[in-house]
């Protein structure tokens, strides 16, 4: 009957030994990348850097020797001495000569075998550090066995010696102790194991490589194996003696141990890893230092050249300086990698596989800052030498690493423009797609070069541009460029978003979707994208009136001067005067127009002013009477004028003032043909402010604009002269009285700059200055108007003749309830009058 027992312990078996000889491939070719870079080390020292260093010292050690004469004897000293009593003039110092000059003399003798000597001292020390390590723990750990306990303490570290280096070309003897070697020794395994023959070189202290005696773990002809071949060694984890040739007639416990055994390699493999990795990263820390210190010594013997005057000694200072941080970096590097394996080693110690795992993620820590401080190393050396160069030099000689990151720089710009050309292009394409008008895809497409967008925004405030085509396409290219500016400044991606985030953010220019009045208006423009119209509404009203139908009343419609309903979001083109309409106004009543004496109006003013406020509601009661009466005797009132002060508030009044100045004045000045861009003095802008906001001056009350007059004229007459349009005035006063710094935003400058300069005919300097101090003008306007005259108001032209005649005979039979007329005549009168909120009615 077959015995399934042994079949299944020989099916384990095998498996761990598949997976033993997977896990020990991978980590030869590890150990293999790392002798690879040794090889590559080993030749950059004998056959690239040694040569250079002797090749450069022959060239340059006769052109040394002639500067040296040159710079002491014939020219230098020779004016020095001559000049001394004229002027100071320290050039060359004699002593600092002579020194640097033995220096080089030397240097260009032993420079090659001092560079040999350089790498020897730095293999050196990382042998001695790691030495050290391992006798602290054989004095302190006791036993090595104790490294690599797997629930069992029956197998030590392996023999510490060179394992590679006697593999290199040229190698006479055993070289230092290394990383490599270290993991080669926990690992239990032997070079002959990694480079498939034997040591070229014998090397003290490497155990003998035996013929695989198990055949479970043969690997081919010549007794080669799957997994180091100490590990098929009596008492190793694929005991020969173990092996499944040998269970026949064996118990089924000893089957067990010998699996238990097998499978416990995989531990020791898997906690190798870190150590293969601090062998292979020590190597390429190695060749980086190699690099940099070959490069360094390259370029002292170029520096000695300049190592005479003074002026360029700092030159070869910094090169020595370069030697001694390499020095001093080997040296910590050296007790770095120590400390790495001292952790390792101690951590392998406790027998725990975790520990191990644990401590080799601390070391690969240690091991990355190693390998960048190499990098930076070569990176040091390849720029300290043009660094200095250019310090004496005054900037002239550019290092390669700065070369390297203007490069970059410009492939990361070249790169960004093409992405962002091709954005776009994508997105004006797909704003046409969605109905958007050439125009506005022109917007979306170009609208990021300034010179565009300034030019297309000075034709849309051009007056002589208004209302036609050329106009109407010009705000279209301007609405294009300025909602791709939306996402502009996202990090990173701004260019690309800002093109596609504007497609979404256009007007429906289609007539057929617009909104029209009875006069044949455009009253309202949808959004292109209806999704984004009604997101966008939702920003317009606080969050708690949303859903209120007075809210939505409110900002969908509102109520025109002849009582006409509107919608809110009505152009201001299209909306009625700003004269008469501003909501924050205050109107302080005086006295009627009349045509008495002057010389009493001022006392009368102030009588008044004292019995105004005592009288205002007794007349409202009377104006309710009379508006009563006149509704049923069919009189009918006529405007007449009041005296009193109009003081308007908030920085959007004053700039709608002040547009409408501009307007008015330029408008008058067409008609008449008198240039519009002079000046204009303060007293005449008074008497425009006041007609604007619906006051008419007094011919001998003065100026009816009494306080800050100077600003407003002073701000009026710059904007006169620079030919501003009346919605730039009004933009400019907004921006500026809003702006937390006081200044308008970049792109109104830019774009007034070039306005000025071409409108102008002046430089670049002088229209800057007139725009700033436009701006400065309108930084010291102030947020209120206070304007003084006469306002219309409705007066009685005649009074009603009421007769009223009783018989006594007759009577009357009163039925306010069927007959309410005459409270409504008195309800709609109050409500026109205003008064109905004070009595009620």
């Amino acid at each position: 009957m077959p015995d399934f027992a042994r079949m299944m312990d020989e099916l384990q078996y095998n498996l761990i030994v598949l997976v033993a000889g997977i896990h020990w491939s991978l980590q030869k070719a590890v150990l293999m990348a790392g002798y690879t870079v040794k090889l590559i080390n080993d030749w950059l020292i004998e056959h690239a850097f040694v040569p250079i260093i002797a090749q450069t010292n022959d060239s340059l050690q006769v052109a040394v020797g002639y500067v040296f004469i040159i710079a002491l004897l014939v020219l230098v000293l020779g004016l020095t001495y001559m000049l001394a009593a004229i002027i100071r003039l320290d050039v060359v110092s004699p002593r600092n000569a002579i020194i640097w000059y033995v220096a080089g003399a030397l240097f260009f003798t032993v420079g090659p075998s001092l560079y040999q000597g350089m790498n020897d001292f730095r293999l050196n020390i990382s042998q001695a550090m790691y030495v050290s390590v391992l006798n602290g723990l054989n004095n302190n750990a006791g036993d090595f066995s104790s490294l690599a306990q797997v629930n069992s303490n029956d197998l030590e570290l392996g023999t510490l010696c060179d394992q590679f280096d006697v593999y290199l070309p040229g190698a006479t003897g055993p070289g230092p102790i290394d990383g490599l070697d270290i993991a080669m020794a926990y690992l239990r395994g032997h070079a002959e194991d990694v480079m498939g023959y034997a040591q070229p070189v014998n090397s003290p202290g490497c155990e003998l490589y035996m013929q695989n005696p198990n055949p479970s773990t043969w690997a081919g002809t010549g007794g080669s194996s799957v997994v180091p071949m100490d590990w098929n060694l009596a008492d190793s984890y694929f005991d020969h003696n173990t092996s499944p040739i040998t269970w026949d007639g064996v118990e089924a416990q000893t089957r067990t141990r010998a699996v238990s055994r097998a499978g416990a390699s995989q531990q020791r493999a898997l906690t190798a890893w870190p150590l293969l990795l601090f062998g292979l990263v020590e190597q390429i820390v190695h060749l980086l230092i190699t690099i940099a210190m070959g490069i360094t010594f390259v370029s002292f013997g170029i520096a000695i050249l300049f190592a005479f005057f003074k002026r360029t000694e700092s030159i070869a200072h910094s090169i020595i300086n370069q030697w001694i941080e390499l020095i001093v970096q080997t040296v910590i590097i050296a007790l770095i990698q120590g400390l790495v394996i001292g952790f390792f080693l101690a951590g392998a110690a406790t027998g725990s596989a975790a520990a191990i795992v644990g401590i080799g993620v601390i070391c690969l820590v240690f091991m990355l800052i190693t390998m960048w401080s190499g990098i930076k190393a070569v990176w040091n050396s390849f720029n300290r030498l043009f660094n200095a160069m250019s310090q004496v030099t005054g900037g002239v000689m550019l290092s390669p690493g700065s070369a390297a990151l203007a490069t970059a720089g410009a492939g990361a710009l070249a790169t960004g423009a093409a992405v962002a050309v091709g954005s776009n292009a994508l997105a004006g394409m797909s704003a046409l797609n969605q109905g958007a008008t050439m125009a506005q895809a022109a917007g979306i497409s170009f609208g990021g070069s300034h010179t565009l967008s300034g030019a297309a925004r000075t034709l849309a405030y051009l007056p002589g541009a208004r209302n036609t085509s050329l106009g109407e396409a010009a705000e279209q290219f301007t609405e294009g460029s300025v909602t791709r500016q939306v996402a502009r400044n996202v990090p990173i991606v701004g260019r690309v978003a800002g093109p596609v985030v504007g497609a979404k953010l256009l007007s429906n220019r289609d007539p057929d979707r617009a909104d029209y009045n009875e006069q044949g208006q455009v009253i309202n423009r949808p959004m292109l994208v209806p999704a984004v119209g009604e997101g966008l509404d939702t920003w317009t009203l606080p969050r708690a009136s949303r859903d209120s139908p007075k809210a939505r009343t409110r900002s969908e419609f509102f109520e025109d001067a002849e009582g006409e309903m509107l919608p809110g979001n009505l152009p201001n083109r299209v909306r009625p005067g700003r004269m008469g309409t501003y909501r924050m106004g205050t109107f302080t009543p005086e006295s009627p127009v009349t045509t008495a004496n002057n010389n009493d109006l001022n006392e009368q003013r102030r009588q008044e002013r004292s019995t105004y406020a005592s009288e205002m509601q007794s007349e409202e009661m009377e104006q309710h009477v009379s508006d009563a009466l006149r509704a049923h005797t069919g009189t009918h009132s006529t405007l007449g004028a009041m005296l009193g002060q109009l003081r308007l508030e908030g920085v959007s009044n004053v700039a709608s003032v002040l547009g409408d100045v501009m307007s008015q004045v330029q408008s008058d000045r067409q008609q008449s043909g008198l240039p519009a861009n002079a000046g204009m003095d303060h007293i005449q802008v008074a008497d425009h402010m006041a007609r604007m906001m619906g006051v008419t001056p007094q011919e001998k009350g003065g100026s009816p604009i009494q306080q800050d007059l100077a600003r407003f004229g002073l701000f009026v007459n710059q904007a006169l002269r620079l030919g501003l349009t009346p919605q730039q005035t009004d933009q400019i006063v907004r921006e500026v009285q809003t702006s937390p710094d006081g200044k308008m935003p970049t792109q109104t400058r830019e774009l007034l700059d070039k306005q000025v300069q071409t409108t102008q005919g002046v430089s670049w300097v002088k229209a800057r200055n007139e725009v700033d101090r436009l701006e400065h003008g309108a930084r010291m306007l102030p947020t209120e108007i206070s304007a003084y005259g006469a306002v219309p108001v409705p007066i009685e032209t005649a009074q009603a003749q009421v007769s009223v005649k009783v018989d006594p005979t007759m009577q009357v039979n009163v039925q306010p309830a069927t007959d309410a007329s005459y409270d409504k005549a008195v309800k709609k009168e109050s409500q026109l009058g205003g008064s109905g909120n004070v009595i009620g009615g």
